[in-house]
């Protein structure tokens, strides 16, 4: 079996370019025949699949930068995953200890898992399919490219000294090389499966975070000179007292204006927990888990009365569905914040419409009305970019707390995303019972169920 590995390479001219020469480089002939004995494949089909995944992972991650939270994300996975370009730098050698090469497959199958969200297995069906080899070997091939990719991308960043903007913009030249090199029979599948049709089209571009830090964007920068966003107010010790003054006082009529609503949300918000606490009660799912609710501070449903202007209707109108959220109380809540361009981003509000039965992961029937409320939501703001974090105490058998709270919010990401909505747009993180294993206070912390939707761009 010594099939010759064809000779051709990924691009064939690197002249000008940075990003797909440098894994031109990495990958040389003897790395790509190590590739091929590692995943038993043919060396033809190897290296077809490896040029394929190249094409697929960039292509993808030019598209999940178009976000804020998808360039936030790619950077800090580059930095906390160590990827700087020094396993690939003899490449060869690392692929000679299997246990490395296996860590090396593992850890970018895991990033991919978080950068290109719920696509892994339609990605390793997709190539499995254009190169003609097994969809294990797809998979396994996947992590690794991914890996490498990374680091190839962790060097440059390190080299040039890249911010996240500056990651971003630098994978953005690589556009036009993408296009160019991506073979005819391979372009349609990838457009398609990766969902990269305005890249292509050259309409896309990477999301700046600096816009909003430095200048904000166009629109709030016509406006008075105000800021909502917290600022270091020693920034101002040049400004004159009259402007000073007027600045003060602007701030604080904001100020009396958002304590004055949040206290009226949050009596209307005390009362809908009364009238959830009824039906919870009242209905024939009982153990049904009341996501959104924070178990900090255990409430005893013997000893509260629930309002008489509320407690009939609620006793009458319990139903199996367990929707225990009054339908549109999201909208209602969240539509004047998004509709208020003074107001900042990152305000959370729990999703009290969406519950899980305790230890699973799989929605009620009652939280359809939810979803689609979210849905609805998320198309009538197309801007709109969030993040959903689970929390979760109720883990069962080998599952953990943390594993749960991320499977449910991934449960909704993932019903979001087929009802239309673009998964850039959706972050999902599970951050277990909320209850910090480094915490040495010694003061006991109460343990969380709740999901909580968190506004990142407004």
């Amino acid at each position: 079996m010594n099939e010759e590995v064809p000779t051709y390479r990924l691009i064939e001219s690197v002249e000008n370019m940075n990003l797909f020469a440098n894994i031109t480089n990495v990958l040389s002939s003897d790395v790509l025949s190590r590739i091929a004995t590692y995943i038993d494949e043919p060396p033809a089909k190897t290296t077809k699949a490896v040029n394929g995944l190249v094409y697929t992972i960039v292509g993808g991650l030019m598209k999940r930068t178009t976000s804020e939270i998808g360039v936030n994300q790619l950077y800090n996975h580059i930095q906390k995953g160590r990827f700087d370009g020094s396993l690939t730098e003899n490449m060869a050698t690392v692929l000679r200890d299997p246990t490395l090469t296996n860590t090396l497959i593992m850890q970018g199958n895991d990033v991919i898992s978080h950068l290109l969200p719920a696509m892994k297995s339609s990605i390793g069906n997709m190539i499995s399919g254009y190169a003609g080899i097994r969809n294990s070997s797809a998979i396994a091939l996947l992590g690794l490219i991914t890996s490498l990719v990374l680091h190839v991308l962790g060097k440059q960043v390190k080299d040039q000294k890249l911010d996240a903007d500056g990651l971003a913009a630098s994978l953005f030249t690589e556009r036009e090389t993408l296009v160019n090199a991506v073979p005819e029979d391979f372009m349609p599948q990838l457009v398609e499966k990766v969902g990269l049709h305005q890249v292509v089209a050259g309409l896309a571009m990477p999301a700046r975070r600096a816009a909003e830090s430095s200048g904000r964007s166009t629109a709030t920068a016509t406006r008075p000179a105000v800021s909502y966003e917290p600022v270091d107010e020693s920034d101002g010790d040049n400004e004159t007292l009259t402007k000073w003054g007027v600045g003060a006082l602007i701030a604080l009529a904001l100020g009396i204006g958002g304590y004055y609503l949040y206290q009226n949300t949050q009596r209307y918000s005390d009362g809908q927990e009364e009238v959830k606490d009824v039906t919870t009660i009242t209905s024939d799912t009982v153990q049904t888990d009341t996501v959104a609710r924070s178990l900090a501070v255990p409430i005893d449903s013997s000893a509260k009365t629930p309002p008489k202007s509320t407690s009939v209707a609620a006793i009458t109108t319990a139903a199996p569905s367990t929707t225990v959220a009054t339908a549109g109380d999201l909208t209602s809540k969240i539509a004047p914040y998004l509709g208020n361009a003074a107001l900042p981003k990152g305000r959370v509000f729990p999703l009290t419409s969406i519950t899980f039965p305790p230890g699973s992961f799989s929605m009620t029937p009652g939280s359809e009305a939810g979803i689609a409320e979210l849905t609805t939501l998320l198309k009538t703001y197309p801007s709109l970019q969030v993040q959903l974090v689970g929390y979760a105490n109720d883990a069962k058998g080998n599952m953990t707390n943390k594993s749960l709270s991320f499977k449910r919010v991934v449960e909704i990401k993932h019903r979001l995303m087929a009802a239309g909505i673009d998964y850039m747009r959706l972050d999902a993180i599970g951050r277990g019972t909320g209850v910090s294993k480094a915490d040495t206070s010694g003061i006991p912390k109460p343990t969380l169920r709740k999901i909580d939707l968190k506004v990142v761009v407004k």
